[in-house]
């Protein structure tokens, strides 16, 4: 269970104790609102930190030291939860308790982690102090590999594309990896300003888990921050996306062998207020397209074989469904008609228990499995914390259950979505040929 608590203004410090581990895993997690100026810079910091700080000055070092604490194991990234960019720095260690007595491998891997993240290696001092040139340009590289390697996924693509589309001017329309051209245009020195503006405002998510008490831990972090001159802390939060007046269509042509559609639906009430049952339109979403016994995967792609996939899923921050596919381009009118009357099915309540059932299964499997990794049970708890909804995974499935049997409810959350969004990503002409 979480055991969660204020340790300095607006940074909060979560601890998440289960014996069956032998390792830990602390997270930090730097919250702040998705902004086209600040994405680029902020996806190039978490490679930087992790590469390198003034007690341990280039990678081979840092590396050795992580060797000597029986293969601790530093990590950084970015992600998206909703509206809001997370930057997470995090080290994963064996248990003291596992070590050779005399070692505290728990606390000394928590010191490598708050060099890290407070006294990076930098160069000169006061308003001209910036990051290591070398280091930032080797993690541009790599910020520009990841988002061309997305580049390249067409699926992944086409989910991005479709996903700015039905967010337009929304904070959430921003991918969190940045752009190439933002990430070309960070320099030492912006990136180091951007640093420290994460440092003073950003909202501090630290998150422990593993089979340690995580007391000293507490104790080691509470100080670092104690010393941080916090700023006005940033209000992060998401925000339903409203339903766009008329239909948005958009089709893009590549050189690709296969075509991709998304379609992306807003969830939205008799009123057209916003519909807030998440539970039940989380649970409509499985049994509409989230499992291989699913409305779309059976009917759209096993019956008919209109495509080569079908998958529906849920982005409960942003309250919008996705449907996914890719496609011959000659199917591409025959799909999207009949994922929307697998849609129209859903509201009729053209569904029995035994779709209920195999729903409900799916559902138990995927909580049950959070808790089978240290990073599973990191996700779930940061997730629930963002969205004020913290929740064990046991009382998530009790939730579910309740929501399984209602099937008023979940016909109810069906009707609840409309589309608002569709993306195509079709064949060129010469590929078409």
């Amino acid at each position: 269970m979480l055991n969660r608590k204020q340790i300095a203004d607006g940074v909060y410090f979560s601890k998440i104790t289960d014996s069956r581990f032998k390792q830990n895993l602390i997270s930090v997690n730097f919250l702040t609102q998705l902004s086209d100026e600040t994405v680029s810079l902020n996806a190039v910091i978490p490679g930087v930190l992790t590469n390198s700080c003034r007690a341990y000055p280039d990678l081979s070092k840092l590396n050795a030291k992580l060797a000597e604490l029986y293969g601790a194991g530093l990590s950084g990234a970015t992600t998206a939860m909703g509206d809001t960019q997370c930057v997470e720095i995090a080290i994963k260690t064996l248990d003291t308790r596992y070590a050779l007595e005399g070692e505290d491998i728990t606390s000394e891997g928590v010191q490598i982690l708050l060099e890290c993240l407070f006294t990076p290696l930098t160069e000169n001092h006061g308003q001209d102090s910036a990051f290591n040139g070398a280091v930032v340009e080797n993690e541009k590289q790599s910020c520009t590999d990841d988002i061309e390697a997305e580049l390249n996924d067409k699926r992944l693509y086409s989910l991005r594309q479709a996903s700015r589309l039905l967010l337009e001017s929304e904070p959430a329309a921003v991918s969190p990896a940045g752009t190439l051209e933002g990430v070309a245009a960070v320099t030492a020195k912006s990136l180091y300003g951007a640093y420290c503006r994460l440092l003073e405002t950003a909202r501090v998510e630290i998150l422990c888990v593993g089979c340690n008490d995580f007391n000293t831990a507490e104790k080691l972090i509470s100080d670092a921050f104690a010393a941080v001159s916090r700023g006005s802390v940033q209000d992060c939060f998401s925000s339903a996306s409203p339903l766009k007046s008329q239909l948005l269509e958009h089709t893009e042509t590549l050189d690709v062998n296969q075509s991709k559609m998304v379609l992306g639906f807003k969830c939205v009430s008799d009123d057209g207020e916003f519909c807030g049952d998440y539970d039940a339109i989380s649970f409509m979403t499985k049994i509409y397209g989230g499992t291989p016994t699913s409305k779309l995967f059976e009917n759209v792609r096993e019956k008919l074989s209109l495509c080569y996939y079908c998958w529906a899923k849920y982005n409960r921050a942003k309250n919008v469904v996705f449907a996914e596919c890719g496609v011959e381009s000659d199917n591409i009118g025959k799909t999207r008609d009949e994922i929307c009357a697998q849609l129209t099915a859903m509201q009729e309540g053209s569904f029995g228990e035994l779709e209920i059932n195999h729903a409900m299964l799916s559902i138990e499997n995927d909580f049950k499995a959070v808790g089978d990794s240290l990073s599973g049970l990191k996700t779930w708890y940061l997730t629930h914390i963002y969205l004020c909804d913290v929740i064990t995974p046991a009382e998530a499935i009790e939730r579910y259950s309740k929501v399984a049997a209602d099937k008023a409810r979940i016909v109810a959350a069906a009707k609840s979505v409309v589309l608002d969004t569709v993306y195509v990503l079709d064949v060129t002409a010469e590929v078409d040929k």
